[in-house]
């Protein structure tokens, strides 16, 4: 497959779907297009971070597994079980994983996530925007990388994004972030330091994050990972829309 910025011709083949890294990419502000012909394609990835979406025809499964092969970090969402099935079938080490789309409330408690995001049970940390310096801690360390990678620098990032973090002493510890924008939404990015889970910091981040966005007018889409990360949503109004399969390395 080569690269393309063809990305009229190429958005046909991820109709239907539902992800809105993908409405980011088709406005030109997220991902790296691949294809296997720019004019008429017939296959198409799109890269995203670490998360590579495929469509079109599965028999370039084998092109597609060469764009991710050296990111151990790698998640396929496959368009289709046909993908899946041909992906699996390269015998590479990838396996499936179960994540979990979630429907947004119509409105959200804002409230409620005022109750979420109180930190008065961690008076030695500190709940803000991320900052220039955090924006460089995030892009760092391989946990947090994500609440930032997807943006050319700070000055992209502060002009088109924002994310509500947590530090210790100076340092990152947990943030709820823009994964991507779109021009009416953004995708969650919400995760914490190993060394800091289970204390409710996540909780916190995302319940300040929602209500930033919910102030800014902004959809903010929640695709959970895990359990844990659905049990979070949920707190916030999502309900669960369907499990679906991605790919990833055995870990």
């Amino acid at each position: 497959m080569v690269k393309t910025e063809n990305r009229k011709a190429l958005m046909p083949l991820f109709e239907g779907f539902e992800d809105s890294v993908l409405i980011s990419c088709a406005e030109g502000r997220t991902g790296i297009c691949w294809c296997d012909d720019p004019e008429r394609p017939a296959a198409g990835v799109i890269e995203a971070g670490d998360f590579y979406f495929t469509a079109g025809d599965p028999a370039f499964a084998r092109e597609a597994f060469e764009i991710a092969k050296n990111n151990p970090e790698a998640v396929f969402m496959p368009a289709s079980e046909e993908w899946t099935k041909a992906l699996l079938a390269l015998d590479k080490g990838l396996e499936r994983t179960v994540r979990y789309r979630t429907k947004m409330p119509e409105s959200f408690d804002t409230d409620n996530l005022k109750k979420f995001a109180d930190m008065s049970g961690f008076t030695d940390c500190k709940l803000e925007l991320i900052s220039e310096d955090v924006y460089r801690q995030a892009l760092a360390e391989t946990w947090s990388w994500a609440f930032v990678g997807n943006f050319l620098d700070y000055n992209d990032f502060h002009k088109n994004a924002f994310g509500c973090c947590i530090t210790h002493e100076g340092r990152l510890i947990c943030a709820a972030s823009c994964y991507s924008v779109y021009s009416r939404g953004v995708e969650v990015e919400i995760a914490t330091h190993p060394d800091y889970r289970r204390k409710g910091l996540a909780t916190i981040a995302g319940a300040a994050f929602i209500g930033e966005c919910a102030k800014r007018g902004l959809k903010a889409h929640w695709d959970a990972a895990n359990t844990m990360s659905l049990k979070i949503a949920s707190k916030f109004g999502y309900t669960l829309k369907e499990e679906y399969t991605a790919l990833q390395f055995e870990k």
